[in-house]
């Protein structure tokens, strides 16, 4: 389909709207689908690879697509990258479905997005990834090593969340919501009229003093998702004991990630609280390839210390964050 307008239903004045070049549901192999949005390159295409951008846990694909300024798919676009943004399975163009884990999106939701991707003529794809988007990448690239992903960037996506201090006690808050099929955090869309809720989570998702409240506002109303219960349990069982593998135990992520040989760039925010450098530098560790790692701080050149949302939604993301990213992928792809 082209030209269809993704749009938010709740809070009709903060209502973003973006309408990609195409719009496509994929199906997956274990019968879910996904979401994808192709912005063709703007001018002349100048790479021959494709871009994947992946959204993180409890959000949508405006995370990463969420109007003309902050958008870092558009931006990619704007700089000759044929761009695809990703609704993972559950939620937006990509419709209901079962139960599932992080392992079945690693597998099949990244499966699914890279043989769409290939198949419109692309070679290989990069990818980037915001929070569980990066992880994603780590966690399929573990399983394939022969994945065609040719460099990846991660946006404040961390290696653990043993490191994170009062995730656990944050945890045990919401323990009995782990238990339910799905868990509403969608609903938080209607809260956006009266802006961030006080407390923990606000303080986590995003470093408040680097975002304008316009944003933040428009960000509420349209980027969160409910996240499967299948998904929260497995993140739940991480924070408990700082592991990074499959519900099941049975296969170790961050422990095969030394067999990777893919570049990667990943971005941490000084005051991001979800994915801190400590544990962005864990990534960086496990990851046996190449790997360019940028603090986002006033310390190391910035405008601001970032934190996680604002990463890509900061008051300076577009001329801080989006040109690093371009220039990293530029770096890793074949001139058309």
């Amino acid at each position: 389909m082209n030209a269809w307008s993704w749009a938010s239903s709740l809070n009709e004045d903060l209502t973003l709207v973006a309408r990609p070049d195409e719009v496509h549901r994929i199906p997956t192999d274990d019968g879910a689908a996904i979401g994808l949005g192709r912005y063709l390159p703007r001018g002349h295409r100048r790479y021959r690879e494709a871009v994947i951008l992946c959204h993180g846990l409890g959000a949508n694909r405006f995370n990463l697509d969420f109007d003309e300024r902050y958008s870092l798919a558009r931006y990619l676009a704007r700089q000759g990258f044929d761009a695809w943004v990703m609704d993972l399975r559950g939620r937006g163009l990509a419709g209901p479905c079962a139960d599932s884990t992080f392992d079945d999106e690693a597998e099949h939701d990244v499966t699914a997005a890279l043989r769409a991707v290939r198949a419109s003529g692309a070679p290989s794809t990069l990818w980037v990834g915001h929070s569980k988007g990066g992880m994603l990448a780590f966690a399929h690239l573990a399983r394939h090593l022969d994945a065609p992903i040719r460099a990846g960037v991660g946006l404040g996506s961390p290696g653990t969340f043993g490191l994170q201090h009062g995730l656990k006690h944050f945890l045990r808050g919401v323990a009995p919501l782990l238990k339910l099929r799905t868990l509403p955090t969608g609903k938080l869309t209607s809260l956006a009229k009266f802006g961030p809720p006080p407390g923990p989570m606000t303080r986590y998702m995003i470093h408040l003093e680097n975002a304008d409240e316009d944003v933040v506002r428009r960000a509420l109303a349209n980027v969160p998702a409910d996240i499967m219960g299948g998904v929260a349990r497995q993140f739940a069982r991480w924070i408990g004991t700082g592991s990074f593998d499959t519900a099941d135990g049975s296969f170790d992520y961050r422990a095969q990630m030394k067999h990777i040989r893919t570049p990667f760039l990943l971005i941490a925010g000084a005051k991001d609280l979800l994915a801190p450098p400590a544990a962005v530098r864990v990534a960086q560790a496990a990851l046996g390839g190449p790997v360019e790692s940028v603090v986002a701080s006033r310390a190391h050149g910035f405008l601001a210390d970032y934190g996680h949302a604002d990463l890509v939604l900061g008051r300076h993301a577009p001329e801080e964050i989006f040109p690093r990213v371009a220039q990293f992928l530029t770096a890793h792809a074949t001139p058309a």
